[in-house]
């Protein structure tokens, strides 16, 4: 009663059914519950979501609308300010409903954007690649997302696509060939080009400052270019002019790196005038986004505040450029779950209406990073739209906690066992034992049942602990109730790492 008492839109009542599980409430106990009520001044009766059954006949005996509400109680208010939105359904849990009314939304709001962009391209807003992808960069549009293949000049075809593959399904809208900086190889910058191209129907771009690999990209029509500077420009002159580039405010040549917010934009708008005098129309400003502490955020966060700023004013309105958010230099370098970054770094982007954002999954540590970054910008799209913050907007992206938590009975500490001293003795199984794998990028768990003189007797392929441990024990692996118990525990944690895109080791 507590959750729903700041509900003032709705008469409620609660009725409580004859199970402490919700899981457990069967159609037989409802039925017997629901005639117990005079419930004709009602119009929704709204069922806990893990309910294991359809409520349809329930709905045709009683002649009302009988349907699944939110799996977890505390999502009830978000639900029952929402109802607008969502269509209650009577097999689907109401909050996964209103995920899915999230990515309706965001779909609806970007469609009409574009539209309005489509109707107004000019230097601030334009089409990576027409011919080949409806993707527009610019103003009040989510960001793209480019994901770099990091060292990829040094890759096999092979980990390229497999990359590249898994970078796509993540939601990246932009493969970036990552370069090595003084090991220019232009001839492997054209065979992976070639080779993306083959293989998926995808923007690329291509992140080097060398003048052979760039024009080496060029010859094979490459879509995007990072990136010059005032330290290469001018040998880039007579190349395309609809490849959209991103310009720094820098020159590598002479290792000069402003690091004051005037001299940066002062830099990019002199550039931008340089390049726009010679027919280019496609530009990308990156300010730096530099590691928190050293060299530290706060300055270049400056630096793209003032350049919005500037932009703004009738000297350098004809200057505005989409802007590039690097926000690896920050996710990289920190030794803090990469999810929370993400999100904040989105929000932050989306504030600045930023045109382009760039991201790794180099380390372990990042794995799973794009697919954060892309569910973070939809977030915090619909709530600039709407103009509220980023939260009950049906799209929520929790890995390590969550929202909901689980009601405590009152607990009789004097009768309980307790168990506070871990027995290590380590008795072998005479059947054999386990190994278990976890690979992120097939999003598979693999089970190795070897004997105890190291034969492989049995492989197992899953992604979910309880139908694998199942498994075991229904084909008589194991007998040992200890190892049974050790599996359950250890598959628990490869699902988890599974979905969250941790690293898995087995506890051996």
């Amino acid at each position: 009663m507590k959750i729903i008492k700041p509900i003032k839109e709705h008469k409620i009542t609660v009725e409580k059914a004859p199970v402490s599980i919700s899981a457990f409430l069967s159609e037989g106990l409802t039925e017997k519950t629901l005639k117990n009520i005079s419930i004709s001044e009602y119009d929704l009766v709204l069922l806990p979501g893990f309910i294991q059954w359809d409520t349809t006949n329930l709905e045709k005996k009683f002649l009302i609308n009988i349907r699944k509400g939110p799996e977890f109680a505390s999502d009830l208010p978000v639900i029952l300010r929402n109802f607008d939105k969502i269509k209650l359904s009577n097999n689907i849990p109401a909050n996964k409903l209103f995920e899915s009314s999230g990515e309706k939304e965001y779909e609806t709001i970007v469609k009409k954007q574009i539209e309005l962009a489509r109707n107004h391209l000019e230097h601030h807003s334009f089409y990576i690649n027409e011919q080949k992808s409806d993707i527009i960069i610019g103003r009040n549009l989510p960001p793209p997302i480019i994901a770099e293949i990091v060292n990829c000049t040094e890759k096999s075809d092979k980990s390229i696509i497999k990359k590249a593959k898994h970078y796509i399904k993540s939601g990246a809208d932009i493969i970036d060939i990552g370069c090595v900086s003084n090991k220019p190889n232009p001839d492997k910058v054209k065979q992976i080009i070639k080779n993306l191209k083959k293989n998926f129907d995808v923007l690329i771009s291509i992140d080097s400052m060398d003048t052979e690999e760039i024009l080496a990209a060029v010859d094979e029509k490459i879509d995007l270019i990072l990136s010059l500077d005032l330290g290469n420009y001018k040998e880039f002159l007579n190349i395309p002019k609809n490849i959209p580039i991103v310009i720094l405010p820098t020159n590598v040549k002479e290792g000069y790196f402003p690091k004051d917010p005037e001299s940066r934009i002062e830099n990019l708008f002199k550039l931008t005038e340089e390049l726009q005098k010679n027919g280019f129309k496609k530009l990308i400003a990156d300010p730096l986004l530099e590691t928190p502490i050293a060299p530290g955020i706060c300055n270049s966060l400056e630096t793209y505040f003032l350049y919005k700023k500037k932009v703004c004013t009738k000297k350098y309105q004809n200057m505005e450029l989409p802007l590039f958010f690097g926000i690896s230099n920050v996710v990289e370098l920190m030794d803090i779950d990469s999810v929370g970054i993400n999100g904040l770094l989105a929000s932050i982007a989306i504030e600045l209406d930023i045109g382009v954002l760039f991201t790794v999954e180099h380390s372990i540590k990042l794995m799973g990073g794009v697919e954060e970054l892309k569910e973070s910008v939809k977030l915090n799209y619909i709530s600039k739209y709407k103009k509220s913050p980023p939260i009950n907007q049906g799209i929520q992206f929790f890995r390590a906690k969550g929202k909901v938590s689980q009601k405590m009975p009152k607990i009789n500490e004097n009768d309980a066992i307790i168990v506070d001293q871990l027995d290590p003795e380590y008795i072998p199984d005479e059947i054999g034992y386990f190994k278990i794998y976890v690979n992120h990028y097939a999003e598979k768990i693999y089970v190795l049942h070897l004997s105890n003189d190291h034969k492989l007797l049995n492989t197992l392929i899953g992604t979910n602990a309880e139908a694998l441990s199942k498994k075991i024990i229904e084909l008589k692996l194991t007998k040992n109730f200890q190892h049974i118990n050790y599996l359950g525990r250890e598959l628990s944690k490869a699902e988890f790492s599974l979905f969250s895109s941790k690293s898995y080791i087995q506890d051996v």
